[in-house]
């Protein structure tokens, strides 16, 4: 399949390319592509938001373990056979509603730290 694109040849000696790899390491890209948006004059990523992004995975990972959670112990609740003493079915609850309580900071979290990468997005 023909293309409309040029191929350049750009050579680097040794400790040269031992320089640029980390550089385009660090922005995720490869180094084709890191040079080509350097001579172009277009945005490089920025490394700080790649560490906020995983954030936001990690809190969203955390999120769904306490849905599981919460999950598994309205499981518990309705599949019993009603003999389960009163302070534990009241602990159970309070357990519900903390875990309710943690999910609803860590989606408030994860909303601010997509604001502080993405400043423009509607909150």
């Amino acid at each position: 399949m023909a293309t409309d694109r040029h191929r350049l040849l750009v050579s680097f000696t040794p400790e040269e390319l031992e320089r640029v790899r980390p550089q385009a390491a660090q922005y995720k890209l490869s180094i084709s592509e890191m040079l080509r948006r350097f001579a172009l004059g277009q945005h490089l990523p920025n490394p700080a938001d790649f560490a906020s992004a995983q954030s936001i995975r990690d809190l969203l990972k955390i999120n769904a373990d306490q849905a599981r959670l919460g999950n598994l112990l309205k499981l518990a609740l309705d599949e019993s056979d009603g003999t389960w003493p009163a302070p534990m079915v009241a602990r159970i609850d309070a357990l519900l509603v903390e875990i309710d309580n943690v999910q609803t900071a860590l989606k408030a979290n994860v909303k601010e730290l997509h604001h502080q990468i993405h400043p423009r997005a509607a909150r």
